[in-house]
């Protein structure tokens, strides 16, 4: 029950760590405005080198999460989002345990919470220079699997947590009105573990792969569309380049403004 309750548990510091954050803003005399809420969804993937391993494995990583956005002084906005959380895992193979496997399972699930900031920095002409950065933790829940093709019973039990930051400049176009495009480069690291254990009559093990902080580069084109003066549509689409291929990330999320 313990180990169950793990993930919650960190859950719901984090949101308490996000309110003290809120409210020692709010104690600096930082006026606090809502201006929307909704749904949002984003993929990416990354090509990892797990600590230990030669051979690169990918990492693939889906969120569906409820969004809030808030505006602070100077222009800066705020985006809040917690959701669920699916990761994949392609071509990990654990080797330390006592019967070897490779994953070829479901996504994991997981829960997900997040922060970004968008910070106007210099207005010319139609374009706008600004700073955006972002924080997103997943805090993964076990799964089990059987284990099959011998003559006792055994399982598998798997979790993963993740941790993704980027930051980087932004250059809008705001000749439009009502839509924004945006180019977006970011430098983003990931940091990831995925732990296996296993158990098969009196044979027990477990192995943690570790993904430290793996950085790369994303370019990114995204714009912001006020569809009515109440919904708002925000999609973005990139690419993170690495020696030998692209991974590839997009959003989209749909906004209702207070």
């Amino acid at each position: 029950m313990r180990a169950g309750n793990t993930p919650i548990r960190r859950v719901l510091v984090l949101c308490a760590g996000l309110a003290v954050a809120a409210a020692q803003v709010a104690a600096a005399g930082l006026p606090i405005k809502p201006l929307a809420a909704g749904l949002s969804y984003e993929n990416f993937s990354r090509t990892v080198v797990w600590k230990g391993d030669e051979a690169s494995s990918k990492i693939q990583a889906g969120l569906i999460s409820a969004r809030a956005e808030f505006g602070l002084a100077k222009g800066i906005v705020v985006g809040v989002h917690a959701g669920l959380s699916l990761t994949d895992f392609k071509d990990v193979s654990f080797t330390a345990l006592p019967i070897s496997l490779q994953y070829d399972g479901s996504p994991l699930k997981g829960f997900a919470l997040g922060v970004d900031i968008d910070a106007p920095l210099h207005k010319f002409s139609d374009f706008e220079i600004g700073a955006t950065a972002r924080f997103v933790y997943s805090i993964g829940m076990s799964k089990t699997w059987p284990l099959e093709g011998f003559a006792v019973e055994g399982e598998a039990r798997g979790s993963s947590n993740w941790l993704e930051a980027a930051v980087g400049p932004r250059l809008s176009y705001l000749f439009f009105g009502r839509v924004v495009p945006y180019l977006e480069i970011c430098a983003r690291w990931l940091r990831a573990d995925f732990e296996m254990s296993e158990t098969l009559e009196d044979l027990s093990g477990a192995e943690k792969k570790l993904v430290r902080g793996d950085l790369q580069l994303s370019f990114a084109l995204g714009a912001d569309a006020a569809v009515t003066d109440r919904i708002v549509i925000e999609a973005k689409a990139g690419i993170l380049p690495y020696t030998g291929g692209v991974n590839g990330l997009v959003s989209l999320g749909v906004l209702y403004k207070f």
